[in-house]
């Protein structure tokens, strides 16, 4: 509260410089380990469905080529992913690479998760980079990947797209509600919540937290299916089709405009929704509404705050990243002094790259060759990668809780201006909230 004495005494009416206590909330062990935890289920999930491998390559794939967000002047794309989002206008190609290279990589075939989680975790990295450089075009085709990488799953991988994007939605949305009950607690209030009582209440508020991102989306595709599709099949009607096109158009211009508006009010505000629902304890509708409200009442306004959390959250997500990159790398560094012996398997190479390869800076886990190793450097070498690994979920864990915690104060900042709300007022249950939910859910239950 002191704090923020002192920056409405220094900024008077500004409010953005709340942006920059940003970094204080997410870095919070509770919302940090909320994150991880999130992260080790998805990626659990995805390693178990990658049982099956499905997807076609052009041949033997290094880890570098599947890490690589911009693969320029290849003659051919090193798996199916690539070459989808690279020739997007021309989906006969894909169609082609599958056929030409499906029956030639059987035992070569890699598994959705693992291309689809390098694809995208290299198009995030590359989305900060561009960020950074200002280059905004970049970060633009950035994210368009990572959106039309899902829509290559849900195409060419349909149940496996979706099992794993309905799991990965139910994960986010409790942690995400579990994240911006804490920013907004700590923010508003200055208090810091346990991993307990915030996932708690994300668990209460489940059904708003899923569908108030959802039903958008929902609304879409119904609109799209039940009336451009069905007048779409309507128009292959010999000599009528055409004439019911015609007189329709309007109708369809209508429905397309209705999913433009929603699309882009969806896009904008989607993060609004879960700080809606941490702050005020809103319902679906409200959620939807709210947020809504706010993107079309001060549109200026949220993109500004929205960039500069992209840009103050990409130089932290950096210097964490930066720290942990040093601390491995001198960690290294130091014992390679002490390690002179060579591998037993692969005497031409030390003993310790063997081990533990070079970690580079947006490959913690480093590029790593197929040594050929003994089973006490097996043993070393897996548990080595292990805590690496989780040093790297740690890592992109705090990347979520910032994305989450912005949200929620981006949300407050906007409701403070639009609504004229104080920044403290933050929903809080009381023993008399907690026996009406139970009596609400007690008379549902009858």
């Amino acid at each position: 509260m002191v704090e923020q004495k002192d920056i409405n005494q220094c900024f008077g009416n500004f409010l953005f410089p709340n942006i920059f206590k940003l970094f204080r909330i997410a870095i919070q062990p509770g919302r940090i380990l909320t994150a991880f935890l999130a992260l080790v289920i998805i990626f659990v999930t995805g390693w178990i469905m990658d049982f099956s491998k499905t997807v076609v390559v052009s041949g033997k794939v290094y880890a570098r080529e599947l890490r690589s967000s911009v693969l320029t002047g290849s003659v051919t794309w090193p798996t199916e992913l690539h070459c989808f989002v690279n020739n997007v206008n021309n989906p006969d190609r894909t169609d082609s690479f599958i056929k030409t290279y499906k029956d030639r990589t059987v035992n070569e075939r890699l598994g959705v998760f693992e291309v689809f989680s390098n694809y995208c975790l290299a198009n995030f990295n590359a989305a900060v980079v561009s960020l950074l450089q200002f280059k905004l075009d970049m970060v633009t085709a950035a994210v368009l990947s990572c959106v039309m990488s899902c829509v290559w799953v849900l195409k060419y991988h349909t149940i496996y797209g979706i099992i794993f994007l309905l799991i990965s939605l139910v994960v986010f949305s409790i942690t995400g509600g579990a994240i911006c009950r804490g920013a907004a607690l700590q923010f508003s209030k200055n208090e810091k919540p346990g991993i307990g009582p915030c996932l708690k209440f994300a668990l209460k508020r489940f059904l708003p937290l899923f569908f108030a991102p959802t039903a958008p989306v929902i609304l879409v595709a119904l609109l799209g299916l039940v009336i451009i599709f069905m007048l779409g099949l309507a128009t292959n009607i010999p000599w009528i089709g055409e004439l019911i096109l015609a007189m329709s158009f309007v109708v369809i211009l209508a429905a397309g405009l209705l999913m433009t508006f929603t699309v882009i009010e969806a896009g904008a505000g989607i993060n609004l929704m879960f700080g809606a629902i941490a702050y005020d304890n809103s319902d679906t509708f409200d959620a939807i509404s709210k947020s809504f409200n706010y993107v079309y009442l001060r549109p200026w306004r949220l993109v500004f705050y929205t960039l500069l959390a992209a840009v103050y959250g990409s130089i932290c997500y950096l210097f964490v990243r930066f720290f942990a990159f040093v601390l491995l790398s001198i960690s290294r560094w130091f014992l390679q002094l002490g390690v002179f012996a060579q591998s037993s398997k692969a005497p031409q190479f030390n003993k310790l790259a063997v081990i533990w390869p070079n970690p580079d800076f947006f490959n913690l886990l480093g590029n790593g060759l197929d040594f050929s190793r003994s089973p006490t450097e097996l043993i070393a070498a897996f548990v080595i990668y292990l805590v690496i690994l989780v040093i790297s979920g740690l890592v992109l864990a705090f990347a979520v809780s910032f994305y989450f915690s912005a949200g929620s104060v981006i949300y407050c900042l906007l409701r403070n201006k639009i609504d004229n709300i104080a920044i403290g007022d933050v929903f809080i249950e009381t023993e008399q909230t907690i026996q009406s939910d139970n009596a609400g859910q007690a008379e549902q239950s009858e």
